[in-house]
Parts: C-alpha cells; sequence; structure tokens
C-alpha cells in the first residue's frame, strides 16, 4: 500500500485545520514531521480513530517537548542525530506493522545552553505520559536516574575541569512511545557517559550497579551474570553504552543493555549475538543463519570504526558509526536475548530499500515487500531514494521462539527500520 493516497493524510489534514500551536518551532515540527507519522500509522493498518489519537498525542503533548526544530541554532545537540530530538521508527513483525516515536524531551533552557545536558524536562515530560498513558510506572525512572545521569555537582565537575564540551553526547536520558492498541507503552534510556566522566567510573560497572540497585531481591540475577561473564572476556572492541527498561511494574519490564562494537566483521556479530557460545539453543542458531543473510544484503561495509565524537547529521559516511547490541534480560529468564542495531548511515537509500524488501519476500512476508520502497520513498518525495543515504538510519534484528496458544512453537522475527533525516 502506498502512502502517497489522500487516505494516509486523512487524519492529519482534518487535525491541522483546528489545531493552532503557539509558537513557530511548533507549527514546524507539526508541518514537517506530522505527514510522516500519519503515513506511518497508515501503512501499518492503524484504524483510523487511533490514527487521529495518536496524532493528537504528538501534535498536543509531545511536539511541546522537542524544543526548537532542528534547522534552528541551538546549543545543545540530542544524541538521536537526524531529526534532532525526535525519531520515528517501525516494527516490522510477520503479524503486521507498529510504530514508536523516540524523543528527547528538551527545555528552552537548554537549547539555549543554560541547560547544557538537558536534564531539566524529562519529569515534566514522565508527568504528563503517566497521565494520559495505561500502567506507566515510574519507580524504576526514580531508582535509576540518580545512579546513571549527572546531578548538579557532577555536571559542575566536568564545565570545572572543562570536560562538558570534550563529550561525544550529552543526552542524559531518552523516552519511547510504542503506539499500540490504543494507548502507550513508555520506555526510557539513560545515558551515563557524562556521569561516568564526572566520576571517574566505568559505564558498565555503572549500569550493573544501578540495576542491582533497583533490583534488591535479584529477580534480574541470572541473566546480568551471563552478561558480566561474556563482558569481562571481551575484546576492547566491545563496550557497554547505555540502558533501557519498561516503565512498567520491576516484575514486568525488561532491561536492555546496549553494547557498542567498533570491529564491525561478522565474527564479532556471532560473538556477541551467542555471548561466545553461551546461548546455544536452536532459537539462537536459526537467528543467527538469518542475520548472516540479512548482513550479506546490506552490504555494509567492514572494518575497524572509531568512536564517534558528535551525533550523526546528512553526508556521514557508511565507515562512521560502530555495530549496536542490547542484551535483554527479564525476571523469567535465565539467559539473555540479542538484539542486533545495523548502522545504515551512509548507505544508498535505494539499495537499502531493495535489500529490506527482498529480505522481507524471503521470509514470506509479501505485504511488507510489496510496499515497503514506495512507502519509504513518499516520506521524502521530493527526492529519489537512489540519490539520498540518510532517510534509513539503523535496522535492527531480533529473532526468538516462543511456547504460543496450544504450546505450538511460535517464531518470532522482528525487523526494525529507525528513519533518520526528513527535514
Amino acid at each position: 500500500m502506498a502512502t502517497d493516497t489522500p487516505d494516509a493524510l486523512a487524519a492529519y489534514t482534518a487535525l491541522t485545520k483546528y489545531i493552532v500551536h503557539p509558537s513557530l518551532d511548533q507549527h514546524d515540527w507539526w508541518q514537517r514531521t506530522g505527514p510522516m507519522l500519519a503515513k506511518l500509522l497508515h501503512v501499518a493498518k492503524y484504524p483510523i480513530a487511533e490514527q487521529f489519537q495518536y496524532l493528537y498525542l504528538y501534535a498536543t503533548h509531545l511536539i511541546p517537548l522537542l524544543g526548537p526544530f532542528p534547522n534552528r541554532p541551538r546549543k545543545y545537540l540530542c544524541i538521536l542525530g537526524g531529526l534532532g530530538a525526535l525519531e520515528f521508527s517501525q516494527n516490522f513483525t510477520a503479524a503486521g506493522s507498529t510504530v514508536r516515536i523516540a524523543f528527547d524531551p528538551t527545555s528552552p533552557a537548554a537549547a539555549a545552553g543554560l541547560d547544557p545536558c538537558n536534564r531539566r524536562s524529562v519529569a515534566g515530560a514522565l508527568d504528563t505520559l503517566s497521565r494520559v498513558g495505561r500502567g506507566v510506572d515510574l519507580s524504576l525512572y526514580h531508582a535509576l536516574l540518580p545512579q546513571l545521569t549527572l546531578n548538579d555537582e557532577e555536571e559542575q565537575v566536568l564545565v570545572e575541569k572543562n570536560l562538558l564540551d570534550a563529550q561525544p553526547a550529552k543526552t542524559q536520558t531518552i523516552l519511547a512511545l510504542d503506539l499500540k492498541r490504543g494507548d502507550i507503552a513508555v520506555k526510557l534510556y539513560l545515558y551515563p557517559t557524562c556521569k561516568a566522566a564526572a566520576t571517574n567510573d566505568e559505564v558498565g560497572s555503572m549500569v550493573f550497579r544501578a540495576i542491582r540497585h533497583a533490583d534488591p531481591a535479584g529477580l534480574f540475577a541470572a541473566g546480568l551474570s551471563a552478561i558480566e561473564a561474556f563482558l569481562s572476556a571481551s575484546p576492547a572492541s566491545t563496550a557497554m553504552l547505555f540502558l533501557s527498561c519498561d516503565l512498567v511494574a520491576l516484575t514486568h519490564t525488561r532491561f536492555k543493555l546496549y553494547l557498542a562494537e567498533f570491529e564491525v566483521v561478522f565474527d564479532r556479530i556471532a560473538a556477541i549475538w551467542t555471548l561466545d557460545g553461551r546461548l546455544a539453543d536452536p532459537a539462537t542458531a536459526a537467528g543467527l543463519d538469518i542475520l548472516r543473510s540479512l548482513w550479506t544484503a546490506l552490504a555494509v561495509p567492514e572494518g575497524t570504526r572509531s568512536p564517534p565524537e558528535r551525533p550523526t547529521k546528512p553526508g556521514d559516511p557508511p565507515t562512521l558509526l560502530p555495530l549496536l547490541f542490547n542484551l535483554e534480560i527479564r525476571a523469567s529468564k535465565a539467559l539473555p536475548q540479542p538484539k542486533i542495531y545495523i548502522p545504515l548511515t551512509g548507505l544508498n537509500d535505494g539499495a537499502v530499500a531493495a535489500a529490506v524488501a527482498g529480505t522481507f519476500a524471503e521470509w514470506g512476508w509479501n505485504d511488507h515487500a510489496r510496499g515497503y520502497v514506495d512507502n519509504l520513498a513518499s516520506y521524502k518525495p521530493e527526492e529519489k531514494l537512489e540519490n539520498t543515504a540518510d532517510l534509513q538510519a539503523w535496522l535492527s534484528f531480533s529473532y526468538a521462539e516462543e511456547t504460543g496458544p496450544g504450546l505450538r512453537e511460535v517464531q518470532y522475527l522482528a525487523v526494525k527500520v529507525y528513519l533518520g533525516y526528513i527535514q
């Protein structure tokens, strides 16, 4: 289903008639990114009532939190890169697709340089989201935030030692909303790099301590120990970066520990995917075989990457970014579940889109295969995909086999495409 039809923008057009934005920045966010969100919801076959619902949520509750539009001068740069404080993504499975909005609540003070690490807005944003979303629990936010993000004294240490400007990114937190079943599921991402610099600590140690602090009963101890054992024997090219969790009750959350791999070769992909052989079940092996084919199709240049010195921007080469992984742990599982994030920055969008569509076709995901290229092109219709290299930012892949209704085996295979620059 192509998204260049009037129906794709019906909800957006209707809302635009009566939504009045109080500032030029908010007007531009809505005019420049609202149509893309509308198309994503339409392609994913959200009911029309939910399309209105999520677009209204975006216009009235999220856009006021995004700060200046990216084409305006600002001193604070979010780690997300492409759309400034905003990132859209599509999650594809055999059952269909869903939409996620990730964003960095950005204060006017941060944009002006008065809140250099943008620490002042996340609490208010979460207060709003906890009122509009069912089941949002802020207990983990309160437990983890002081463990992994800067306080006033630590920020001042970085300023006094002239270390703040040396940080590749100053972002402390990111929020993400999964748009599901007429509600939102809120996820919190915490970035400890600045705090580690201020306290002369290691990011990995901080993340492990923070999870144990939030989990005094040790519900996640088995999975955490497996990751610690793996990292203790990993080469220097593998580094812990940040942590995320679902903002729900502890017993239902998923902690995701994010790693960067700077040696971009398939051998390192296999090592992390299997935790150096610690994950030896059939599902992990099957997922690795699929991942090998996907890696070949995408043709990401292999080689050693250097740590990025700034968020990404248009024109960056395909050799800039490392691989990312997350290792997911749950209270009910003894071993982690891996997910890979393949960087697409600098790769030709037409070639990547063809590879993704071809992969969907191989898996029998015919609706996704037929629509992916045309839908992607419609998000930036003024340019041809063959001439761009920054619309698709990342592609993530996960695979699992879970016991479903009637004790039959259900294969779960998901691909998520993170969309980059559209302004």
